[in-house]
């Protein structure tokens, strides 16, 4: 397997694992933001305020965005199942 079949079979690794875990990072970054922002505007400092919606947020995210993740992860896993006997051969 050449140097740039390998170059491109790690980028499109990357940005499969980029795609699958953006929404759900994204969402926490967010809520985390916006809780962050009530806790200095009204000076509550309690950890679970933080903790408990940005499980449920994250959690809703996982639930909405699943079937999204499962057909990337099956057709990112199709591609590499369909490359194998070029990278097993060692050939161009």
């Amino acid at each position: 397997m050449s140097a740039d079949a390998i170059g491109d079979l790690l980028q499109q690794t990357l940005a499969t694992i980029f795609a699958i875990s953006a929404p759900v990072l994204f969402t926490g970054l967010a809520v985390g933001f916006l809780i962050s922002i009530f806790q200095a505007a009204t000076q509550i400092n309690e950890v679970t305020l933080v903790f408990i919606p940005k499980m449920f947020a994250t959690g809703l995210v996982i639930w909405l965005t699943g079937s999204f993740v499962y057909d990337e992860l099956a057709s990112f896993f199709g591609e590499i199942a369909l490359a194998l006997p070029e990278i097993a051969r060692g050939g161009p």
